[in-house]
């Protein structure tokens, strides 16, 4: 059960969560998978997807792909193009806000422009569940950054995820998973042509492949397992507050929820409503695994709990108090801020817009969420029309001081528009 810690217990507990470093065991077996596609593309994919017992990976037809999607229920398909449309505004209105930067000097112009990149994979994850959400998340900010060509790769098809797929406007679609779908993205195959990022969520073998692919391809972040971190006053509903945790401990085995407060009445209230609530509840199996590894955080005032917050940088960070826009400005280190007693995780998770692919593993101290921004590359651009004293004496005079004196000739040499003496060799 959710242990309830105070004091030294609980300062020790957000220094584990704050410090948690990469398992040995799969950054060493993540390479050795990586390695092998490298080296024996679609061999080794079929070989792997042996060993693993996955079925082999394969380009799905786009007649597989519609008849998958047809098998969806009206009402799912409906919620889907809900969320889809509400995730589209929110992203296309991210990318509305971005433009070209130009600055105009007395003796040249300069700028910048926000180019996307050409082509786009998109991991959504098979797992326990399928997840359409993570492809709708990925692909439509993709789309409003302007990708030309998406590619959803996922280990299996539900009829979700394909209608996912026709929603996002993929234009092929992988059944393949695990480290060795991100290597062959990464390096390429005899079948399956690289691609110039890779983003979503996956297990650990999958967030490691992007870890150590980064710069042969582009990532959008390292995500590990889904994390909850919601500060509550006295006049929280235990019962939400209760909800709230297990939606998140539900994820998987290693999600790590916690509740910050210094109000010990409602900690224990939300511990008995957690009890309560896995008795009459639907929830897996590992959710006491989960809930182990979370923690119930009494700390001494509003002040502790703040300070707390920006050590755990959290994924989802949740403000169930009474006034909590005073509170935004002073909190810096977060993936996602969910404002108020009614604004649950989930509603962020599935429906309003804003992207759940959020940094985990304190890397929100660093990082932010994916967004169009992820998939926009800035292009500085320089223009000077003719000769330019000022720009090019300043700028011998710093390459001289650099000890850079072919800088500084090049430099020089453009002082006037005369051509240069040059002498017979």
């Amino acid at each position: 059960m959710i242990p309830l810690l105070s004091g030294a217990q609980a300062g020790t507990w957000i220094s584990t969560v704050a410090s948690a470093g990469q398992d040995p065991t799969v950054v060493s077996r993540v390479s050795e998978i990586l390695n092998q596609v490298r080296e024996r593309g679609d061999l080794a994919l079929a070989e792997l997807a042996r060993r693993f017992g996955d079925p082999p990976p394969r380009l799905l037809t786009l007649e597989e792909r519609q008849a998958g999607a047809a098998a969806l229920g009206e009402d799912e398909r409906q919620v889907l193009e809900r969320a889809a449309a509400n995730i589209r505004r929110f992203h296309e209105a991210v990318a509305s806000s971005l433009g070209p930067v130009r600055v105009e000097q007395s003796e040249y112009s300069c700028g910048m422009r926000l180019q996307p990149v050409a082509r786009v994979a998109c991991y959504a994850p098979g797992g326990r569940h399928p997840l359409p959400s993570s492809a709708l998340m990925t692909g439509l900010a993709a789309r409003a950054a302007g990708v030309v060509e998406i590619v959803l790769v996922c280990p299996s098809p539900h009829p979700a995820v394909l209608y996912a797929g026709e929603l996002i406007g993929a234009q092929s679609f992988y059944q393949m998973g695990g480290a060795q779908a991100v290597a062959a993205l990464a390096y390429g195959t005899e079948t399956i042509p690289r691609v110039d990022m890779v983003v979503g969520p996956g297990n650990a073998y999958v967030a490691e492949a992007k870890r150590q692919l980064q710069g042969v391809i582009g990532i959008d972040m390292l995500a590990g397992p889904s994390e909850v971190a919601i500060l509550a006053d006295s006049g929280a509903e235990p019962a939400w507050l209760a909800l709230d945790l297990l939606a998140q401990a539900e994820h998987d085995p290693d999600a790590r929820c916690c509740l910050l407060s210094w109000d010990e009445a409602l900690l224990q209230a939300v511990s008995e409503q957690i009890q309560f609530q896995l008795a009459r509840g639907s929830y897996p199996d590992f959710l006491r695994q989960s809930l182990n590894c979370s923690a119930l955080l009494r700390l001494k005032d509003l002040e502790a709990c703040l300070a707390a917050l920006d050590r755990l940088a959290p994924e989802h960070l949740h403000l169930a108090v009474a006034d909590p826009l005073p509170l935004q400005d002073r909190l810096k280190h977060y993936g996602g801020l969910f404002l108020g007693y009614h604004s649950t995780v989930p509603y962020g998770d599935y429906m309003a817009g804003p992207n759940h692919t959020l940094p985990t593993g304190t890397s929100a101290r660093f990082s932010g969420g994916l967004s169009p921004l992820t998939f926009l590359r800035p292009q500085c651009w320089l223009h000077v029309p003719g000769p330019s004293p000022r720009l090019s004496q300043d700028t011998a005079l710093f390459a001289d001081l650099e000890g850079l004196h072919g800088h500084a000739a090049a430099a020089r040499a453009r002082l006037t528009d005369q051509p240069l003496n040059h002498q017979e060799p």
